[in-house]
């Protein structure tokens, strides 16, 4: 009975750590959400930048899941290309490694647990009556607090389910058991940290030797890659491209730290005369991860290279190019794909037009022809990916970024279906008898392609929000010419009445 309520004091502090992990990356990301997403696009000048960013990046937020969610929508709205992805990627397993570090010196050396509680209640009261910033840090010291509980849960049911197994039954057993059991355990419970919390708490009731605690770390590094994995088995090419290439490096280097776990071992306790048995296993984790870096470093060109060839890019059944790379909720990456998205419409509907307006051959802008269904098509992806962000809590500059973009996409193909529309009264305009009628036609129609070239200058500079502004006084001059075009259409049919 007292082994049955131990395992459920282990899997309560399990749940306990879990859901405070989850809350302490809300909190953390709502508050430093857009300078740390600002600060993963700036670490992408070569190599060593990217992984340093990893690194730094999974160190704060204590999440390479996090990490790896913005990564996937950068690469996907091509602010970051793959090369620097892979290398966030890589630096974020070292990163996540500063959980262990951390958790050892307080949680196993401080007596956290009486200060859980009064956290926990003060902080909920804080998050419940609070806004804004201090809401934020209210949640991030929820998480927290959880996390220190759940730790004291494990900590107190393992050590008491050390003194009812047989120690030696556990010890006897292949390291490769352990391994294969730190896999399977972080791929049900999708958290590597949880599983290193566990392993130390296990470690520290003396319930399973070093070497086996170590077999299980890497088990870990393996069994982290199955998020990634799943997340990506129906994402777009760059998703599966970095998730290939985390679990590929995962997998050298695991596979390596496995067979050269007893030396390394060896190295720490004896070369570094480091005894304790906590510290040792989390300098085994970083070191392992740090070694693997290094060697890798070098390669990663080349290594993204091969993941570019092994999963080539293939035609999209979309009409996007972007946003369907991106998840919404990482805003300042979603608007990035909007705007690149919306841009490119904008150059599809300008090309469009002028070639309805009889303009050809090298006098249009590059660009690919579209069908007007599929300009359609387009259009409802962009609204419908705005609309997605309109739900998430958007900055001042980011709402009116989504509107701006939604304007240029609904402006732009409006001038599209206007020009189908009327595509026979150019025609005839085009020949009329009357020679002011055509002349004024004419004017109009050069008019609106001087227009359209003063478009493709403002994009070529990329400043769409003069586009906007200048759009509306074309609008105005537009509707202006033919106020007057009609008037004297009407004044010719009044006179060819009279003549008849």
């Amino acid at each position: 009975m007292n082994q049955d309520l131990d395992l459920i004091g282990l899997v309560a502090g399990l749940g306990l750590f879990l859901y405070g992990m989850r809350q302490l990356e809300s909190g953390l990301k709502r508050l430093v959400g857009g300078s740390f997403r600002r600060f993963l696009r700036q670490s992408t000048q070569h190599r060593l930048a990217s992984v340093s960013g990893g690194i730094v990046a999974t160190a704060i937020v204590q999440s390479s899941s996090l990490v790896g969610l913005i990564v996937l929508a950068f690469v996907g709205a091509g602010i970051i290309p793959l090369v620097n992805a892979i290398g966030i990627v890589v630096g974020s397993n070292l990163g996540t490694t500063f959980t262990g570090w951390i958790v050892t010196a307080l949680g196993f050396r401080l007596d956290l647990d009486t200060y859980a509680l009064p956290v926990l209640g003060i902080s909920a009261l804080g998050y419940t009556l609070l806004k804004d910033r201090w809401q934020a840090f209210c949640l991030f010291l929820v998480g927290l607090s959880l996390i220190v509980a759940g730790l004291g849960f494990m900590k107190t049911s393992v050590a008491t389910l050390a003194t009812q197994f047989d120690m030696e039954s556990i010890r006897d057993l292949p390291l490769l058991v352990f391994l294969v059991a730190g896999l399977i355990l972080t791929a049900i419970i999708q958290s590597s940290s949880a599983t290193m919390m566990i392993t130390l708490s296990a470690l520290h009731a003396e319930l399973i030797p070093l070497q086996a605690a170590a077999a299980i770390v890497v088990g870990a590094d393996l069994g982290t890659t199955s998020t990634i994995i799943i997340g990506s088995l129906q994402g777009a090419i760059a998703k599966r491209r970095v998730a290939l290439a985390h679990f590929i490096f995962n997998l050298v280097v695991g596979v390596a730290a496995f067979l050269a776990l007893v030396p390394l071992l060896y190295v720490i306790s004896d070369w570094l005369q480091l005894k304790d048995p906590l510290f040792s296993l989390v300098l085994f984790h970083s070191l392992f991860n740090l070694l693997g870096i290094i060697c890798f470093l070098p390669f990663l060109s080349g290594f993204t290279g091969l993941i570019e060839r092994w999963i080539p890019e293939e035609p999209y059944a979309m009409a996007s190019s972007y946003i369907h790379n991106v998840p919404a909720k990482v805003t300042d990456a979603a608007l990035e794909a909007l705007r690149k998205e919306s841009r490119a419409l904008l150059l599809v509907a300008v090309r469009m037009n002028m070639k309805a307006l009889g303009v050809k051959g090298s006098a249009l802008p590059a660009g690919t022809d579209f069908s007007y269904e599929r300009l359609k098509t387009l259009e409802g992806e962009i609204v419908s990916f705005a609309i997605l962000m309109q739900q998430e809590r958007l900055q001042e500059n980011e709402a009116s970024g989504v509107e701006r973009y939604l304007y240029i996409t609904r402006r732009a193909v409006f001038s599209c279906k206007l020009l189908r529309d009327v595509a026979a009264d150019m025609e005839y305009f085009s020949e009329h008898p009357v020679a002011s009628l055509t002349l004024g036609y004419d004017e109009l129609r050069r008019f609106v392609i001087d227009t359209y070239r003063q478009v493709l200058e403002l994009l070529s500079a990329d400043h769409e929000a003069e586009f906007v502004r200048g759009d509306k006084e074309v609008e105005v001059r537009i509707a202006e010419d033919g106020k007057v075009l009609a008037k004297e259409v009407e004044d010719d049919e009044e006179d060819d009445d009279k003549d008849d």
